[in-house]
């Protein structure tokens, strides 16, 4: 095991725990292995932010061991959203998305839920609060599309709720905004999933408020991309060495304002 000064210069301190902070300590054949705070990390996990485990930093191992349930709602999220973005685009003729309510209410909004509380238990606060709080976007989707909720049949006036539905839809604009600056420094996959997520959220609402079904064909598309970079991210999260083909495992893009780590 070598140590590793991370300045130079700077007057010895009595301390000796100070002293190991000031110290990265490693190990392994080829110093592969860093020991920071009690905890010994590979040099690729503090090298860039993981996708897959559904952080946009930097992925150190948490302190329970616990299976990696980011893949589980990202892939349920990103199910439900294609779905929804295939059916606002018209596909093969279909008009009508009520067939994703119930994908929304178990698959997205269920799962979603039970994932965010082990993101919690796994110490990744971003993926807990993006997916109890999207858990709670397609449970109230769906219950928009229930007939028994009777919230369609509350505004008498289609122009009214056209409006409410498009209010609706910015609020969660604004929020999913939000969570895109929290991106910014991660992978590019991870980045683009919420880029398209807030460009199919904002084209739905633009639809709403102008009554202009083109728009909403738009952000059924921009849906369809987050769907997809959702199953890239997810990918990430799931494929190992040990149960697909190495040249199958999905490479690492970070964006341009990527933390660097060396």
């Amino acid at each position: 095991m070598t140590h590793h000064d991370l300045e130079t210069g700077v007057d010895s301190l009595s301390s000796a725990g100070m002293d190991k902070l000031m110290r990265v300590v490693t190990s392994g054949d080829n110093d592969e292995y860093i020991h920071l705070g009690g905890h010994k990390y590979h040099r690729n996990e503090l090298a860039k932010a993981f996708g897959g485990q559904f952080n946009p930093g930097s992925a150190p191992i948490p302190s329970r061991k616990f299976a990696n349930t980011a893949p589980i709602g990202v892939f349920a999220f990103s199910i439900a959203i294609i779905l929804l973005g295939l059916y606002l685009t018209e596909t093969r003729g279909i008009m009508t998305p009520n067939l994703v309510v119930g994908n929304a209410l178990f698959g997205a909004g269920l799962v979603l839920f039970v994932a965010g509380l082990w993101e919690i238990v796994a110490e990744n606060t971003f993926a807990a609060i993006v997916f109890m709080c999207f858990s709670c976007f397609w449970m109230s989707y769906a219950a928009i599309n229930i007939p028994w909720f009777g919230i369609i049949e509350a505004y008498t006036d289609p122009g009214e709720f056209a409006n409410a539905m498009g209010v609706y839809l910015m609020v969660w604009f604004a929020f999913a905004v939000v969570l895109t600056l929290c991106t910014v420094r991660a992978t590019i996959p991870f980045f683009l999933l919420f880029f398209f997520l807030d460009l199919a959220l904002m084209f739905l609402a633009i639809g709403y408020f102008t009554d202009n079904y083109a728009f909403i064909n738009a952000g059924g598309g921009f849906c369809i991309a987050c769907g997809v970079m959702g199953f890239w991210n997810a990918w990430a999260g799931m494929a190992t060495a040990d149960n697909t083909f190495t040249w199958l495992l999905p490479g690492t893009f970070m964006m341009p304002w990527a933390k660097k780590t060396d």
